[in-house]
Order: structure tokens, then sequence, then C-alpha cells
């Protein structure tokens, strides 16, 4: 993502945005795992005292003396309780079966002079299911769809089309050659892959049979091999491809690109060494088939400037796929990729901003703005002296002959770049630093981009995760040291985790993928965690934070399993409301032009249209005057323009139009989240806006969705017993008919 000047300097500015200062004092977790308990109760559970034991004053003195010592050494940080993210299925129901697992449903094969077909099996009844559960046959559609259709060499893509593709048009014909256009949204291959690995972990634990363990070992393959292909450990890739010759051959099995049409870009790279990369595609060293058989070579390069969304694929699938994997080769090369990109951050400081008038009133200001939704207990905004950050030094073809491959032995506990906004040069060493930051520039000094845990709740939130990941994989003192004395008792990243939803633009200019990035991998740190004080702290800001500030009125889907799953009812009472809209809203999904069992594409909905369609309960809701200021006033800080989005235009009639005080008009939204049939087309639904009102589309149908939309969160569901109906129902090769 791209990282404006805000973003350092006020962060909140990012939709992942929350803010605190940056406090040097202990938080309750580490307070808690730290206390030194120096006196032992004897057998009866009472502490002895000086006339039950007859010491004298001699010993009284001693005693006193070594309690003291015991008392003044340091425990070092605190215990770090971690449990398996997931249970491991029971063993392969079909072990004493007659019928073998298979992958793909719907799939055939040909053995032995007699036609197979991948069809659903009833373990239970031990039969095969045909009248099967509808959510649950939609599911392995979806799955089907993507394993086939909508996964090039393993990564997610968006899948385009040449003609237009209604809901009932026919596999055969949507699939066909000749209705293929190319890829869309690779760029985001490496969070989506990451979608489609947990949805392919949950199937497994769900369904525990051996087609689908190898299916899940794939996945992970296939998102290990996203780092593998960049040469630098640690170092993701968005997607890889292949750069075919000019007139060269187009394929619905890998992302090709053509020299003469898509030639490389910036951050395009090539692909150093393939031949020696393990799992790397065979048309990538071999080439691809022309329309007559014969193979055209081309080069394999990898796509980079990774995002924070891409990266939270693998944090937030490794950790879970990491007590199911049992090759312990693979599992090496997860932890070795994830390890080294967490030592492979900088920490950056930004220092004496209250020395700053300038910076003062800027953050007087903004942070006067209406927007925060602090707690009464919340810290004190304007009095932020220092921001800590990581950042992740980009590689580009300016740096490549200097940029360190290698991957740290340590983590960044000293900064590598220090700005003083006491200094005569703050203004200056601002503008290199925003300059650095933005992807549209090539320089040596790219910065691919930046965690602010001292002062912003989802990155404080992300810091945490890393370290506990990173503990958990290796047992390295060095990240329990980091989570403790580093990232909770110097930088304050628990306090400032506390206020992550705090800060929230309006949702008419709300970038809405900042919540899915954020609250994903906070779920997933949950799951790493026992019953422990950190655990307590991480579970309140889920619920308080994600649930009560954000997504309460969204309807997610996937949030609602993953609040469900997190969060107790004791905890909060809303938590059996999030898991009932959260089924609701899976019931309902599917193709959105008429026909349920289709896949979701781009397609004309009017705004009046869906206006029509609401269900009782949902209404209209209009930008109040603040809302709109707060949207499209962004302002500027020393002179450099802030984010803003205007939100007004010229009234045109359009249902749904809202006026405002000044004549312009606004375009209301939904009063809360749409149900799946009316919402606006999205790759991934549910880190777009729920509230939008109407979908234009030129040719209609021209781009497909992948479907992890609805395949992880169902699968979820189904392991924490969040949806009951298709259990014991998996897939098995079932006889069908003769065949050559």
């Amino acid at each position: 993502m791209r990282r404006r000047l805000l973003s350092l300097c006020l962060a909140p500015a990012l939709a992942l945005a929350a803010c605190g200062d940056e406090p040097a004092t202990t938080p309750d977790a580490a307070d808690a795992a730290a206390e030194v308990d120096v006196t032992e109760p004897d057998a009866d559970g009472d502490v002895p005292s000086e006339d039950d034991t007859g010491a004298d004053a001699t010993e009284d003195v001693e005693a006193e003396t070594t309690a003291d010592v015991e008392a003044d050494v340091d425990p070092g940080p605190p215990a770090l309780v971690l449990q398996a993210t997931i249970a491991a299925p029971a063993a392969d129901p079909l072990t004493d079966a007659e019928v073998v697992s298979c992958p793909v449903y719907l799939d055939e094969r040909c053995e032995d002079g007699q036609r197979l077909r991948c069809d659903l099996y009833d373990t239970g009844a031990a039969s095969w299911a045909d009248a099967p559960d509808p959510l649950l046959r939609r599911a392995y559609l979806y799955d089907r769809w993507y394993d086939r259709f909508s996964s090039p060499d393993g990564q997610t893509a968006e899948r385009l089309f040449k003609v237009a593709m209604p809901g009932d048009a026919p596999e055969e014909v949507w699939t066909s050659a000749e209705a293929f256009a190319g890829w869309a949204g690779e760029g985001d291959s490496a969070i989506w892959t990451g979608a489609a690995l947990n949805a392919a972990i949950y199937r497994y634990a769900a369904t525990g049979t051996e087609a689908d363990y190898a299916r899940m070992e794939a996945k992970v393959r296939d998102l290990v091999l996203k780092f593998d292909v960049t040469g630098i450990p640690g170092y993701l890739a968005r997607y890889h491809f292949l750069l075919m010759p000019p007139g060269g051959p187009q394929s619905d099995q890998h992302v090709l690109r053509h020299e003469d049409t898509s030639p490389p870009k910036p951050r395009d790279n090539p692909i150093e060494a393939p031949e020696a990369i393990a799992g790397l595609p065979a048309a990538y060293l071999d080439g691809v088939p022309d329309s007559e058989g014969t193979l055209v070579k081309g080069v394999p390069y990898w796509n980079g400037h990774p995002s924070i969304d891409q990266y939270s694929g693998p944090m937030m699938t490794f950790p879970i796929a990491w007590h199911l994997v049992k090759d312990e080769a693979l599992k090496g090369r997860m932890a070795h990729h994830l390890t080294c990109y967490l030592k492979r951050l900088e920490r950056l400081e930004i220092i004496n901003l209250q020395a700053n008038p300038e910076v003062l009133e800027a953050m007087t200001s903004y942070f006067g703005g209406g927007v925060l939704q602090l707690d009464p207990d919340d810290v004190d905004l304007t009095q932020i002296d220092r921001i800590v950050g990581y950042y992740h030094a980009g590689f580009n073809a300016k740096n490549a002959d200097t940029f360190d491959r290698t991957c740290p032995d340590t983590l960044p506990t000293t900064p590598t770049r220090v700005l003083d906004a006491a200094s005569d040069s703050f203004f200056l060493d601002m503008i290199d630093l925003a300059s650095d930051l933005q992807e549209t520039q090539v320089r040596p000094g790219q910065i691919d981009h930046f965690y602010a845990p001292s002062v912003r709740g989802g990155d404080a939130s992300h810091m945490i995760h890393l370290a506990v990941m990173a503990f958990m994989m290796t047992g390295d003192e060095q990240y329990r040291s980091f989570l403790f004395d580093e990232l909770v008792d110097e930088v304050g990243a628990l306090e400032v985790a506390r206020t992550m939803m705090a800060f929230r633009l309006p949702d008419w200019c709300f970038k809405f993928y900042g919540d899915h990035i954020t609250y994903t991998t906070h779920w997933q740190l949950i799951t790493m965690l026992a019953d422990s004080p950190l655990r307590d702290a991480m579970v309140e800001v889920m619920a308080g934070e994600a649930w009560d500030k954000a997504l309460k009125t969204h309807h997610s889907a996937l949030f609602g399993v993953m609040f469900g799953s997190s969060v107790t009812p004791e905890q909060h009472p809303d938590v059996p409301t999030a898991i009932a809209q959260a089924v609701a809203q899976l019931q309902a999904f599917g193709g959105n032009d008429g026909v349920l069992d289709a896949p979701r594409r781009t397609y004309t909905r009017t705004r009046q249209e869906i206006i029509d369609a609401l269900p009782e309960g949902l209404t209209l809701r209009c930008p109040t005057e603040e809302e709109r200021t707060q949207c499209e006033d962004g302002g500027d800080l020393f002179g450099i323009p802030l984010e803003s989005k205007p939100i007004t235009f010229t009234c045109d009639g359009r249902p749904g139009e809202c006026v405002m005080a000044d004549g312009k008009c606004a375009n209301a939204l939904a009063s809360h989240g749409l149900p799946p049939d009316l919402r606006i087309y999205g790759d991934f639904q549910w880190q777009r806006s729920p509230f939008d009102i109407g979908d234009l589309a030129g040719l209609q149908g021209a781009k497909q969705s992948p479907g992890r939309d609805l395949a992880e969160p169902y699968w979820m569901a189904r392991h924490y017993g969040f949806i009951t109906e298709g259990a014991g129902t998996v897939l098995a090769w079932r006889p069908a008919g003769d065949c050559e």
C-alpha cells in the first residue's frame, strides 16, 4: 500500500490506523507474568510467620537479604504461553472404506477401463450423497472452479472473458479457450493465495481425508514459492509470471505477459537461476505450447514491492498450517522465510515531535477533527513525542547490486534512520522519506511498507503477531525478548493495539480492505495464545475495537466466523448474533446473476434495482456535514496535501441521492451490510464496502471472482461447528461407467 507522509507523522491517516502515545510503562500482560514470588507456602497452604518458624533475628536478616537479592534479579521476559492454532482432524474417515478420497469435485479419470468421478460420499451412511446439503455442494463447486480455473500455477487471480458471460453459462462455455481473455488482480495474488490456503487448511480440518491433506500441502508450497522466486529470504513476490515474446501463445494455466503488450515495469524482476528453484512451473523452463504444440520459451519474472496486505497472506496461514504439515523440510522453509522477513525489517524513529510547533498544531487540529472513537482511558494523541516504526526496504533495479540478500541474524532494535523534528533539516528529511515510500518512484532507498506500532493500533497487532509467530516456530528466545522487552515495554505496542479501531474515516471514504488486513492476523494471533493476560488483552481488542467500533454493522461472514471462534459469549454478548449473521450470509452467497450455483462476476445492478430489493429493516443513510468534511478536506501537513476523497457531486436526480447543505449531493449508503446478492462485485467480498449501492459493468460478466470469499469462511464455520449440515460428507472416487 502507498504510505503517505501522514502515515508517518499522523499515523491514523490510513484505514488500518489507530493511534496512541509511546508509553514507557510496562503493560498489564508483562506485569502479571513478570512478578517474582519469593515466599513459598507450607504444606497447608499458609505462609510461615516468624512465630511458626522460631527463627532468630540473624535468620530474619539473612532471609530478608536473600529475598531482596532474589527480588532484584531480572527475571527476563515473561513467559509466552502458546497453543496449537488448530486441532488436527481425526484419522481419514475413508481409511477402512471401500472408496478412495479425491480432491476436486466432479473431476473424472479413467482407470482400468472404468470411469471414476469425484463425488460426494456420506461417511456416516457409507453411501453416495445424491441429495447433499446445498451449501456444502456449492462450497465444493467453488473449490472446483478455483482449483481448475482460477489458480494458474497455484496462484490466485480473477478470470477475464472476451465475451459477455451470463450467470447460467455452463462450465464448458466459460472455461473454453475461446472465451478466455487473461487474468486480473494478480498483483494481489499473495494475499488471496493466503485466503485459498486458509480455506484448504480448514477443509482438511473438517474432512480429514488424505486427498484434502495433499491439497492443503500443495497450497502451502504455492505460497512458499512466492518467497523462493525472489532469491531473497523473507522477501515476498506479489506474483510470478512468464514474459513471452511478441505474438507468443496464451494459456489459462499460467500467468503470461507479452513483451509487446505488457513489458516489464519497475517492480518486475527476472527470476535468477530458475532451474535451481524447487517447484517452479515446468513451463518457466521448457516453454508454453502454441496452437501447433510447439514449445515457445519465455523469461520467468517476479513482481515485487510487496505491501503489508500481501504479507498478511502467509502471516495468517503459515502458523495455522504449521501444526498440520507433516513435511519437516517444508516447515523449515515456512519458518525461514517468515523469521527472515521479521529480521529484515529496519527500525526508524521520528523524535522530538513536541519540540516542533508546526507538528503540534497539525496533530492537535487533525486529532481534534471528530473522527476519533477513543475510550476514556486511551492515550492523549497530542502528547506523542516519538514515533517508532519498522520498515521493509525494497528491492529494485537501482539497488540490485548493493541490496543485502542474506537473512539477518538478529532483530531490528537499533534505528537505521532517525528524523529529528527539532532539526532544521526535518522538513527535507520528511520529504525524502515520503519519496522513498512512493511506489511510483524507483529509488535506491525504496521502502515497500512501514509499520508504526507506537501509534497505529493495527501495526502494533501485526508486530506482536510476528514476534509470537516467530517464537512459536523456532523457540528462539530473541523473539520472546523482542516481543516483551522491545515491543511491549519500550514501544508500548500492547497499549497502542487497544486503540486499533479508534480512528476511522466515514464509510463514504473509508478503505475497507484495511479492516481485513488487520483483523485476520489479529484473529490468528489469538489462536496462537493459550490462556494468559496477553491473550485476554488481544481478545479485548477483537471485541471492543474490531467488533464494537468497526465491523458490528458490516455483516461480514469472514469476520463473524473469526469473531465467534476467538471470543466467547461470556466475553461479549454479541457473539451468537455475529455467528448467526455469518451463517446467513454464507447460505445466501453464490452467483450474482440469478443463479446461486454459479461463480460471482461483474454485472450491472442499478441503484434503483438495489433500493427496490432492500430487505425489511435495511434502510438508506446520508452523510452528515461533519462526515463530508472529514472525507473531502484532507488538509495538508507542512504544505504537503493529505489524502482526501470527494464524496459529493452535482445533483442529477439519481435514486438514493442525499442533498447536502450547499446544494450538492452524495450517494446514500445502506444502513448495514447488504445481503450477498445485493452487494457490488468484489474480488474478495469481505474486504469491500458492504454498504455501497449499485454496480456498473461494461461487458456483462467479464470478470470472475476466485471464490475464496465463500470457501474460506465456509470451511472455517464447518470446523468450528457453526455449520453442521454436511458434516461427514467428503469427496471420493465413484464408479461412473466404462471408458477407454
